[in-house]
């Protein structure tokens, strides 16, 4: 394999793939990519066997071939080079020796043998789905699954929305990803930690599936949702009649994800139907009053009391082990009966920072029924499309 390619390229199509190698594996294998060199086309594959990505780039291609290459130390010398000027790489089939040239430097590295690498069947075998942009009719035989196609700036909000709610708790796989429901011209995303819940709702003027689905889609995976640079189709792969894996395909790359084979968390039984309560407070002071106050609170339990009054709240914060403590008045409209509720300051600005407000509008709304309720905060405007809830805290 013998191939020139300019620096820039080299990393950006590198920076896509280099996200499935694991850090650490049993299987020194999936520590490598899968480069393979066809004319002046060079596809790279990386997997964990959760995550498999496979993008092309356009070379200056002279010798084709195949050919495992170490994942993290190609990155990283490819990232100490620079993004000026160009690189040629050599790769001899017997020996799998690797070598990089530049203008002034040579570096040699060992691959490994191409033939001995994972069957990914899920990434071979399943066809890119072709799919109408604009009219979003693609229809498929009866009990198959539509593809669906998403703006890139509609698929990156949906995924930075409800990123930061995903579980880290490997007792509860089923929140440790993002719920995607899909009915009719409706897309609904959902994500909660068991303290947050994040909802948000994306309407379409026209019908994007023919059948109701959910898949949950792995946080790993979402992440990667939340860095694409061109628009994407989304379909399912099926194995035996059943949904495993959700296929992605952005420009030149594509990333399958294996899907968790769980069942999501009945999230609409705890939104509160009766929060007649209403806090409406100005996001950025809100936000700005906690990050004071939060240096002062403990460090394990990171809670605040929030006082409200008709007119202001309170932000109240202490650490009894340190003797510390602080409290800042913000001003707000509120509608209810003087009230006190605690809080993991944490959480409570994570959910206020990711709250999208409306131009000329810096406000939201907090949405409460009782001091141990869960409460809904939402932005101050006539949409349902986003709300966001999170738990108090017992005092």
């Amino acid at each position: 394999m013998k191939f020139k390619i300019n620096l820039a390229d080299f990393q950006k199509v590198l920076q896509k793939t280099i996200p499935a190698i694991p850090k650490k594996s049993t299987l020194p294998i999936l520590e490598h990519l899968l480069f393979t060199l066809t004319d002046n086309n060079l596809k790279i594959i990386a997997t964990d066997q959760d995550i498999t990505i496979m993008t092309t780039v356009v070379v200056q291609g002279e010798q084709d071939g195949r050919i495992l290459v170490p994942g993290h130390r190609v990155r990283d010398i490819a990232k100490a080079l620079g993004n000026e000027g160009s690189i040629e790489f050599n790769a001899v089939d017997v020996t799998f020796e690797i070598k990089i040239l530049t203008a002034s430097g040579k570096y040699n590295m060992k691959g490994l043998n191409p033939d001995d690498y994972l069957d990914i069947p899920e990434l071979f075998d399943s066809p890119k789905p072709v799919i109408d942009k604009i009219e979003f009719t693609a229809k498929l035989p009866a009990g198959k699954v539509d593809p669906v196609f998403f703006k890139k700036d509609d698929i990156i909000r949906i995924a930075n929305k409800t990123f930061f709610a995903v579980s880290t708790d490997e007792f509860r796989p089923a929140m440790n990803g993002v719920l995607f429901q899909f009915k009719g011209n409706v897309i609904t995303g959902v994500s909660t930690d068991s303290y947050r819940m994040v909802r948000i709702i994306k309407d379409f003027e026209k019908s994007l599936v023919s059948q109701d689905l959910e898949i949950i889609v792995p946080s790993r995976a979402v992440d990667l949702l939340r860095r694409v640079d061109d628009d994407v189709v989304i379909s399912v792969i099926e194995s035996k009649s059943k949904i495993t894996h959700a296929r992605f395909d952005v420009g030149d790359t594509v990333f399958i994800t294996r899907l968790i084979d769980e069942k999501f968390p009945p999230y609409d039984s705890v939104i509160p139907q009766n929060n007649e309560i209403l806090l409406v407070v100005n996001q950025k002071d809100f936000i700005a009053a906690i990050k004071r106050v939060s240096i002062f609170t403990n460090a394990v339990s990171h809670q605040i009391r929030v006082k409200i009054d008709k007119s202001n709240l309170q932000v109240v914060g202490e650490d009894e082990d340190t003797g510390s403590n602080a409290n800042e008045t913000v001003n707000c409209d509120y509608t209810g009966k003087k009230m006190d509720v605690g809080f993991n300051w944490v959480y409570l600005e994570e959910v206020l920072q990711n709250i999208e407000l409306e131009e000329n509008n810096p406000n939201v709304i907090l949405m409460f029924s009782e001091p141990n309720r869960p409460v809904i905060i939402r932005p101050h405007s006539e949409t349902d499309e986003i709300l966001m809830l999170i738990m108090p805290v017992r005092l």
